[in-house]
């Protein structure tokens, strides 16, 4: 089935081009080379006993039901396909991150969950460990072995460098001790912690004897429950994180060691090994670039994360359409309103944009390009907080009806606030990828100094487009769009080391770095922003169906439009527009978003999300259908 060989219904309709609906012929641009994985996906999502889960389901309740759902997922094979051949998989990661997406329409819960086991516990095992490791593939797949990730930390939040889970080497025991140190080192938030799972990646400080200097961060598989009984095991202490804001389908958890003994062949041993005299052995050097090289093998989650949230953003909007085109105000429907076209016109451009930009960055993954690790920094940053901004909007705009159980909004706000978090916080993040593409390009040349090594990189680098555009019609124009997005990303990765380089003079690094962070911030947008607009325009000039080309055309120029709207007053200090121009940009997104109207319900039906899932599961009533009147004597 996992295939998509046999597939029968909705989604797999054949038909001739020309017999296709503009929304059928979008949502195969849109699906691209995995359309009949997709449809396989959606076939499955759109069974009744994936419906969606209501809102009130008790906490121990629903983690069942998750867990029941993975149990689904194995019967279907789904779960062999992200693994490497010679270990009993398909060799189809990136398709089965396409499946992921899907399940995030049906239960984010579930497309978490299935991201622990499958994703972040059984990638590690098969990237970061070594042959010996790799029959624990089969059971993971199976879900014989279920398991976590045993990263974040009390006390350490985002620095896992700063990670205090010590794991100290014995040579004569052949083996690793795990210790955490104090409370604040426990490590928590860890999914299948709670209840499900029966072994963890642990990443803690290896040393490679009681008191040394760390090696650095490695990861290590630590047992925490028995294989037969369940019950944890000695040493280990499991805590519940309880009931939280959204994804209580997940059981997340704290985790302690006491002197928990695990042997030699515990330590996930690619970047690192211990020899058979004892002695700690790696190919790269300092332990710093082996922790980001460790970490860069595992980027698929944030990848995922960008994938998943934008699923949870196209939900929101389509149920928001749906509203709008029923409900009549004035005389008119909601969605013939120009407010409610601000409102929810330039959205929708933004998820097709996002859409486009996280399928690039799957194939940059594929691909293994150096660049990945920037890139899903920046767009998972993005595309998780504009699910959030169109989740809130599309509630606002469903008045009271958006505010019941019965809709939606209220479950994907509460499970997607905490993917602006994990996977990395989305403020870290914009800061890692300023740091990346200082670095990056400062590599290009040499000065005396970094900081003078990157302002010399910046100012000899730069291109100088500061044309003054002179009237609105270029802005529908791509190549000056991309000018404009490439002059304000420049500009502000030049201003930005210029004041790196002024305050280093005064300041040490640290210092440095803590006064640019805002600078950072902006600059890590600009790029994301540009990023994002390349690849639409891209998927723009491939498009063969002309109707296909002008819808996603008059798309493309609307994210262009609102996102230079939004960013104007920048636009204005640097002298690139002036006061007429940034008000003719709201005048132009006025005439894309009327122009795009009429086709909102289209739009939004190329989404392909099965229609069981655009609306939440009905609550249970709260009391008896009142009695028929009777005799008053």
């Amino acid at each position: 089935m996992a295939d998509g060989s046999g597939l029968k219904g909705a989604f797999a309709e054949e038909s001739k081009p020309e017999e296709k609906s503009l929304a059928k012929r979008l949502l195969d641009v849109m699906d691209g080379p995995f359309a009949e994985i997709r449809n396989v996906a959606r076939e499955f999502v759109s069974r009744p006993e994936m419906a969606p889960v209501p809102a009130d389901m008790p906490k121990a309740e629903y983690r069942e039901k998750t867990l029941d759902r993975i149990k689904m997922l194995i019967e279907e094979g789904f779960t062999r396909m992200p693994y490497d051949p010679r270990h009993g998989g398909g060799g189809q990661g990136s398709a089965y991150i396409n499946i992921g997406e899907i399940l995030a329409h049906a239960d984010m819960s579930l497309a978490v969950k299935q991201g622990v086991q499958f994703g972040l516990f059984g990638t590690s095992i098969e990237r970061l460990g070594t042959e010996k490791h790799q029959h624990l593939i089969e059971e993971v797949i199976t879900g014989r072995l279920l398991g976590g990730f045993g990263m974040t930390e009390m006390a350490c939040g985002s620095d896992v460098q700063g990670t205090q889970t010590t794991a100290v080497y014995d040579h004569a025991t052949r083996s690793f001790e795990i210790n955490t140190p104090h409370p604040d080192a426990r490590k928590t938030y860890i999914g299948n912690a709670a209840k499900h799972g029966r072994m963890m990646v642990v990443f803690a400080q290896l040393q490679m004897a009681p008191g040394e200097e760390s090696k650095g961060v490695h990861a290590f598989l630590v047992p925490v429950r028995d294989e037969k009984t369940g019950e944890t095991l000695p040493g280990v202490t499991i805590g519940d994180n309880g009931h939280k804001v959204g994804l209580n389908g997940i059981d997340n958890g704290t985790l302690s060691f006491d002197n928990v003994k695990v042997p030699y062949d515990a330590m996930l041993d690619k970047f690192g090994q211990i020899d058979a005299n004892g002695d700690y052995q790696s190919d790269i050097e300092k332990k710093s670039a082996r922790f980001f090289k460790m970490i860069g093998t595992l980027v698929t989650g944030r990848v995922f994360v960008s994938m998943a949230a934008l699923s949870g953003n196209k939900n929101a909007l389509a149920a928001a359409v749906e509203f709008a085109e029923n409900r009549v105000v004035f005389g008119d429907t909601l969605m013939d309103k120009q407010a409610t076209q601000t409102r929810l016109m330039p959205k929708i451009a933004e998820a097709y944009a996002l859409h486009f930009a996280t399928r690039d960055l799957l194939t940059m993954f594929e691909k293994n390009d150096p660049r990945t690790e920037t890139m899903a920094a920046a767009i998972k940053s993005v595309s998780s907080d504009r699910a959030m901004e169109s989740v809130d909007e599309a509630r606002k705009l469903a008045g009271g009806k958006g505010f019941m159980s019965e809709e939606r909004y209220g479950v994907l706000r509460g499970d997607m606030d905490v993917f602006r978090t994990f996977e990395g916080d989305n403020l870290i993040l914009r800061m890692l990828v300023a740091k990346n593409q200082m670095t990056r390009l400062g590599k290009k040349f040499s000065a005396s100094n970094p900081i003078g090594k990157l302002f010399k990189a910046y100012d000899m680098g730069r291109q100088d487009r500061w044309a003054r555009w002179a009237n609105r019609d270029e802005f529908l124009n791509a190549e000056d769009q991309m000018g404009l997005f490439e002059t304000r990303e420049r500009t502000m990765a030049h201003n930005l080391v210029r004041k790196a380089k002024k305050l280093a003079d005064r300041h040490d690094k640290v210092e440095v770095a803590n006064l640019i962070q805002d600078d950072m911030v902006a600059y890590a947008d600009a790029y994301a922003e540009r990023l994002i607009l390349e690849k639409f325009v891209k998927t723009v000039e491939e498009q063969k169906d002309p109707e296909v080309k002008e819808v996603l055309k008059d798309l493309c120029d609307l994210y262009a439009v609102h996102t230079l709207r939004n960013n104007a007053l920048w636009y204005l200090e640097n002298g690139n527009l002036n006061t007429e121009l940034t008000h003719s940009l709201v005048r132009l997104e006025h005439d894309l978003n009327a122009k795009l109207r009429p086709k909102a319900k289209t739009l939004v039906e190329a989404f392909g999300i099965p229609a069981q899932l655009i609306h939440g599961a009905a609550p249970e009533p709260d009391a008896k259908p009142a009695a028929k009147p009777g005799p008053v004597f």
